[in-house]
């Protein structure tokens, strides 16, 4: 999936960009599936900037310590 600046292109150029960056030969299935993905994290990111839902940071960072092994 190619990187997209979901806060400068509007969503028409996100969808033409998405699917311009896909194979000739992807499904139908395949395209609809990338763009409810764009959508969900474009939905997220929203989130996130206002604050909304997520994990704090330090709550990351104590999971973060119990994953790695010393």
């Amino acid at each position: 999936m190619a990187a997209h600046s979901f806060d400068v292109m509007s969503d028409r150029e996100i969808v033409l960009d998405a699917v311009q960056d896909m194979p000739e030969t992807a499904s139908l299935q395949e395209i609809v599936d990338e763009l409810l993905l764009l959508d969900e994290v474009k939905k997220r990111l929203a989130k996130s900037e206002r604050g909304v839902g997520g994990i704090p940071h330090e709550q990351v960072v104590k999971m973060l310590d119990s994953w790695i092994t010393k």
